[in-house]
């Protein structure tokens, strides 16, 4: 069999080639239930959702707004088209009006929110599907996409900028439209001006691991929704046919992205939290496109294996977006059950209509390159094996699985965005909550929340100083600098540093496990060993993470997790001047319609939800556990706080089990 695999600069390749012998020796995955035909139901659930709000112009009007809100329409008309290609005729004279409008809305600068430069992806794929169906129409939009000129017509230009800190995701998702447009024979120009985009502003964002670190070049602030949606993109330009002077790099990048997003990828279908537009059904749709596209080509390669898993990482995605349909057809999309009004977990952009058609194009997207029915499905990374991997560049994630359960935790100690410690818990079977999903944050210029304190929440170590004030390690350490939500923030700025440490085992012969260091990070400085080289098919996780900096009364915190398929164990290590040690332990409360139940003990603290509980427990009898009764604002609804702690002592010891409550 031929190998679909990544080149052997790519930091992963041995974790790679592992799994790829695991899903080999496991077989086929069973069958879940997805089709082409589920995939496109949801697309049209949304579209005719909308189709009610499309005005006599075309538009489609928010129905908050009372106004056609950024790239809403080119959204809806690219949707449109796939399902009238699918034969949805009715939707016709709809998808048509829609693409009308929005190439106007381009040619005469008036794109809604001022965001023309997402619009040529869209409107172009919806001509390239329409215009056979509408031949009466379709020299009339050929004529009018030829007087686009995308340097002054758009707005992430350098000729509108002069500035290479701004050449991020809006321009690369431009570019991608515009090959599109060119490719149709719509543009005079060649692809030279696109290949110098990409090749000065683009490809350096790019790691090792082909992840897209979105922001300013010197200082970006990497939130993994950009990274997928840059990359969906620039997936579309590749397999558009781009043959460019920059396409060897880009498809080595794209394609070294699409194995790190296969081996982050929850059992649940959800890409790791990080930064800005975190939780927003557009970022499994967007990782639904590319998933489906390296299906294809693992299938076309003779790679069975790598088709079958990347064919069965689509549908999750899919499967992680459908869970948030509503009655009438529309989704919630971010993912908390508060009404759309209520804005809660939304960025202060994020609108209802647009990010509901953005969502329904990229699944729209998907479903153009859909897995053929006949490959069959391997079992994802996430539901075989175990491996702890951490994220490159400027990422400071790391994620740990064992089958059917993943670990998310991030180690910035200085973003307000990204606050240091055990983030998300998400295990198969579960509901995707109750881990919970995503921590709590500093409030600092994008998130709006209808209701609770806004404060920085996760499972993470917590000590009592000597001056009797508590401190826990979210808190993370001040930058020194005022945060720029657009710029994000350099790592090093305000000092502090991660050690990673992994255990190895040693084989049958010995029972111990010795820990041996793999990363070290200072700022944004990271050394990899080979010792992740001999990682076994062990049955469990076990590394630790070493947190120094200016941290109060601390020299150093050591985070030990043991992880295994039916328990969590964590040990916290305090190195300074305290009275007491702590673990602060965040509880999901409330989706916004459903309310957990939160008990508790001296021991234990339990939060059960739909049918589901996680359970924290601590080990130290002369532990105590003190539960804030203050609701605790997050993307995904409320939060509550339990802290567990433990007097005259310097280390604490909890496990965190996940199951179904069957009271």
């Amino acid at each position: 069999m031929s190998r679909y695999t990544a080149t052997a600069t790519y930091p992963w390749k041995n974790e790679l080639e592992r799994y790829r012998t695991l899903a080999a020796e496991a077989g086929s995955a069973p069958a879940d239930g997805w089709s082409r035909e589920r995939k496109l139901a949801i697309v049209k659930q949304i579209v005719c959702a909308y189709t009610k709000y499309q005005d006599s112009n075309g538009a489609i009007i928010d129905p908050y707004s009372g106004m056609e809100r950024y790239y809403s329409t080119p959204a809806y008309a690219m949707a449109a088209a796939v399902l009238v290609d699918a034969g949805h005729m009715e939707l016709l004279d709809s998808a048509s009006a829609a693409l009308s409008h929005s190439i106007d809305a381009v040619v005469s600068g008036s794109a809604p929110d001022n965001h023309p430069d997402f619009f040529p992806v869209l409107m172009m794929r919806a001509y390239m599907l329409l215009r056979s169906h509408r031949p009466d129409k379709a020299s009339i939009w050929a004529e009018a996409l030829r007087t686009i000129d995308p340097e002054n017509d758009y707005v992430f230009t350098m000729s509108k900028m002069n500035n290479a800190n701004r050449m991020i995701n809006w321009n690369a998702i431009m570019i991608s439209g515009e090959y599109l447009r060119w490719s149709e024979h719509l543009a005079s120009e060649d692809t030279t001006w696109m290949d110098r985009y990409l090749e000065a502003y683009h490809l350096p964002r790019f790691t090792p691991l082909g992840l897209y670190q979105d922001g300013p070049l010197d200082r970006p602030n990497c939130p993994f929704s950009y990274d997928i949606a840059t990359r969906y993109h620039l997936e579309v330009m590749l397999d558009g046919g781009y043959e460019g002077a920059v396409a060897d790099a880009l498809r080595e990048k794209l394609n070294h992205g699409a194995f790190s997003s296969l081996l982050m990828l929850s059992p649940l279908g959800e890409i790791p939290p990080r930064g800005r537009s975190s939780q927003h059904q557009w970022n499994e749709a967007a990782a639904a496109y590319v998933c489906s596209v390296h299906a294809k080509l693992a299938m076309q390669a003779g790679d069975s294996v790598m088709a079958g898993a990347f064919s069965r990482a689509a549908n999750r995605c899919f499967e992680a977006v459908e869970r948030w349909l509503m009655p009438d057809g529309r989704l919630k999309i971010v993912r908390n059950e508060y009404a759309p009004e209520k804005r809660h977990g939304y960025e202060v952009y994020t609108n209802h209509t647009c990010y509901n058609l953005w969502t329904a194009a990229a699944l729209a997207h998907a479903c153009l390159r859909d897995s053929d029915e006949e490959i069959v499905q391997s079992y994802l990374p996430s539901e075989i094996g175990n491996r702890v991997l951490q994220a490159d560049g400027w990422f400071e994630t790391m994620l740990a699985s064992v089958p059917g359960q993943q670990l998310v935790l991030h180690t910035a100690l200085n973003d307000p965005y990204t606050i240091p410690g055990l983030v998300r818990v998400q295990q198969a079977g579960m509901p995707g909550l109750i881990g919970p999903s995503a921590a709590s944050h500093v409030q600092a210029g994008f998130t709006e929340f209808a209701e609770g304190v806004v404060q920085p929440l996760s499972y993470c170590p917590a000590w009592k100083t000597t001056d009797g004030v508590w401190h826990s390690l979210a808190e993370g350490i001040p930058s020194g600098s005022e945060y720029d939500r657009d710029a994000g923030i350099d790592p090093a700025n305000g000092g502090g540093s991660i050690i990673f440490k992994m255990a190895i085992r040693m084989g049958e012969i010995t029972a111990d496990n010795e820990l041996q260091e793999t990363v070290s990070a200072v700022g944004s400085n990271i050394v990899k060993s080979t010792a992740e080289k001999a990682m076994l098919n062990t049955t469990e996780n076990d590394f630790e993470i070493t947190w120094t900096g200016p941290l109060p009364g601390m020299r150093s915190i050591i985070t030990r997790y043991v992880q295994r398929a039916d328990e969590l164990v964590v040990t916290y290590i305090f190195e300074g001047e305290m009275e007491a040690v702590g673990a602060v332990i965040p509880l999901m409360f409330s989706d916004g319609r459903e309310q957990a139940v939160i008990t508790y003990t001296e021991q234990s603290v339990r939060t059960a939800y739909l049918g589901a509980y996680v359970e924290s427990t601590v080990q130290d009898a002369k532990a105590v556990i003190q539960l804030n009764p203050q609701e605790v604002a997050s993307r995904n609804g409320l939060l509550k706080q339990a802290r567990m702690e433990v007097y005259d002592a310097q280390q604490l010891t909890f496990t965190i089990r996940l199951g179904r409550d069957l009271t």
